[in-house]
């Protein structure tokens, strides 16, 4: 978000900190509204938000008026581009940034990586020689994901921007396509497929070109233009006539394992496969849509998700690739906040806000005592929600019914949260456990972490499993595959965090975890009301992990849930 990165901004030209904190303060607050930031906007009311000042309410309004910000615009013209880049290394926030470049002069990455071989950070007051070799380390995960944005942020500019596209006169259809469409984590950019007639080509790559709020553009050829939005976002637009649109729209989604492989099954059965259409004998092949292409190659239809490696099309082939789940398909979900621990809704208000999203049971999974810095809820808290969960099911459980749950810290040993002499853990109809601190440990131990807390007979759910947040920590490091089978063999499901930031556990490990018999929960880890929404990420990257509705406790019957909960406290 644009008032996140002007505060950060801020931060390392050292500006005063209470003008920088205003504005990510700002960010949090628009990202809570309930009401569209734009609507607010223009009907005058956003100086009227609590957290919204004139400065970040005037951002706002260019934003939405022009799709710019003078003011971003003129801070980020006076900062060097490397120095942004910085701030993906872990360890190193806009303070330490400033301190290296005031005391180094350092304001790229590639002179921080020199100053570390040098061994000059390790010589600066506050960092030290482990310090620097974390940087050392993070510099290479920094590398592996430049240019990269997480997938939830490019959603809404995808839409808006597939939508402008629809509407110009000479579009027939605007597809999003690219790493979006594969529902991909983190993506390079947005990409969009116009249906359109050759001889209106020409006016609807003009009109894209000259879209508000970009900074620079240009013609790639006779049939694509990209453009780049002031904020980095690399926007691509390509035009097929519609004879081509489908081969095209193929090609465009990728990936380039998947393509490769679907020309070489189609050149093995007298075919020829290309990004203007399909071929027999030189003559094309009709093919209105994808699935045409792929039924006139003897394979059913590989939903974009599953588009990764090329081994889904043997599967294809095979016909058993999996009904992947939907939204539709879910009935409830287990690790929510309320204002009992960092939360921002009541008890009864996340209940209220499910019944909404017609939902039957939500779970209540706030932090547990040891996550002091979270509001964690001591013993006697405990007692007071699980009352008025009993009061809430008493008199709304027939329309949604709240499971007593608590996200219970791993610690460092492998046990976890509370000491069950007070009979804390047998309370609650589930336990979350998850790691919330010494991300660092050797592999070994993080592996015998993991470990023993599965054994716990109070383990329901494994929250988070990698810790990783996108674009900004890496997993940590353990045997994910011997964590993966306990789970399976101990009956405790694995989540799929939906946060926008963690996506965790990551698409590429449900394949295994299916077959060691492990059962998903697609958790928002909401901390408001509007927060549930984040389970449409969560969707994304089951149907990423080749997971149907069986697979996921969420989407069961209430009476299933009951069960499974029931044997898992066993």
């Amino acid at each position: 978000m644009v008032l996140e990165e002007i505060g950060t901004l801020l931060e390392i030209h050292g500006e005063n900190k209470f003008k920088a904190r205003a504005f990510f303060n700002a960010a949090r607050v628009i990202e809570k509204l309930e009401r569209d930031i734009v609507e607010l906007t223009r009907a005058g009311e956003l100086p009227q938000v609590e957290g919204i000042g004139p400065a970040t309410a005037n951002v706002v309004r260019d934003l939405v008026e022009t799709g710019r910000s003078r003011y971003y615009d003129d801070l980020r013209e006076r900062t060097p581009d490397g120095m942004l880049e910085l701030l993906g290394v872990p360890g190193l926030g806009p303070g330490r940034i400033r301190t290296l470049h005031e005391k180094l002069g350092i304001k790229s990455l590639q002179d921080l990586e020199r100053a570390a071989h040098e061994g000059r950070i390790a010589s600066v007051q506050g960092f030290g020689a482990r310090t620097q070799q974390k940087i050392l380390e993070g510099i290479g995960y920094v590398r592996s994901t430049t240019g990269r944005r997480r997938m939830p942020e490019c959603i809404d500019v995808a839409h808006r921007l597939s939508a402008f596209v629809a509407a110009l006169p000479a579009v027939e259809e605007a597809l999003v396509v690219g790493e979006l469409r594969r529902g991909c984590e983190t993506v390079d950019g947005i990409d969009i497929l116009a249906r359109v007639s050759r001889n209106g080509m020409s006016d609807v790559l003009r009109a894209f070109l000259e879209l508000p709020g970009v900074a620079r553009s240009e013609r790639a050829g006779e049939t694509r233009a990209v453009a780049t939005l002031s904020d980095g976002l690399q926007l691509r637009l390509e035009c097929a006539p519609p004879e081509a649109f489908a081969a095209t729209s193929i090609f465009a989604t990728g990936s380039g394992a998947h393509v490769q492989k679907l020309r070489e099954i189609a050149e093995a059965r007298g075919f020829e496969l290309r990004q203007d259409g399909l071929f027999r004998d030189h003559t094309r092949v009709p093919a209105r849509s994808e699935e045409d292409i792929y039924a006139a190659l003897g394979l059913s239809f590989v939903e974009p998700e599953l588009r990764e490696d090329g081994s889904e099309l043997a599967v294809s082939a095979g016909g058993t690739l999996p009904r992947l789940i939907t939204y539709d398909d879910l009935r409830g979900c287990f690790h929510c906040h309320t204002t009992y621990s960092d939360g921002r809704a009541s008890v009864a208000e996340m209940a209220e806000a499910a019944h909404e999203r017609g939902w039957r049971y939500l779970g209540i999974a706030d932090h547990s005592q040891h996550a002091s810095y979270a509001g964690g809820l001591s013993v006697d808290d405990v007692r007071r929600q699980h009352d008025e969960i009993d009061e809430w099911n008493e008199s709304n459980g027939r329309r949604v019914w709240l499971f007593k749950g608590i996200e219970a810290d791993i610690l460092s040993d492998g046990t976890l949260d509370y000491a069950d002499a007070e009979g804390v853990l047998d309370s609650f109809d589930y336990v979350i456990g998850s790691v919330h601190s010494s991300f660092n440990l050797p592999p070994d131990a993080m592996t015998q972490r993991f470990l023993r807390a599965i054994e716990n007979p109070y383990l329901t759910m494994l929250g988070h499993p990698t810790g990783r947040l996108l674009l900004s920590r890496a997993e940590y490091r353990f045997d994910i595959d011997q964590v993966l089978e306990a789970a399976g063999r101990r009956g405790v499901a694995v989540e799929i965090n939906a946060d926008p930031h963690r996506l965790d556990l990551d698409w590429r490990y449900w394949r295994t975890a299916l077959r060691f018999g492990v059962r998903c929960a697609i958790n928002p880890d909401a901390h408001s009301a509007r927060a549930l929404g984040y389970v449409h990420y969560g969707i994304t990257m089951a149907r990423k992990g080749w997971l149907e509705a069986k697979d996921v406790v969420n989407a069961w019957t209430l009476p299933a849930v009951r069960k499974f909960l029931q044997k898992s406290q066993a």
